[in-house]
């Protein structure tokens, strides 16, 4: 379960909780990595796309664990609006 989520967020039926400021997005539960890493899945509501992270076990703050969310799903998006643009 994403442990380090405020303590208002709103866990749906499967353990996953929403991104602020990434609409569409939200956490699935984390998986440890032992005490120095864990990895995070975000995953994009409309059709299930997955993205995986890892990030340090200090990444505990919401805050913290947001912005780097937000990097990763900010270049997926990138990456598919620049699709058929190059080629």
């Amino acid at each position: 379960m994403p442990t380090c989520m405020s303590s208002d967020a709103t866990y749906d039926g499967s353990g996953g909780v929403d991104i602020g400021d990434a609409p569409g997005w939200r956490y699935l539960p984390f998986e440890g990595g032992g005490d120095e890493q864990r990895t995070v899945t975000v995953e994009r509501r409309s059709d299930g796309f997955r993205l995986q992270f890892t990030v340090p076990a200090m990444v505990l703050r919401g805050s913290e664990l947001g912005v780097i969310a937000r990097v990763v799903i900010g270049a997926q998006e990138r990456v598919e609006r620049s699709e058929g643009l190059g080629g």
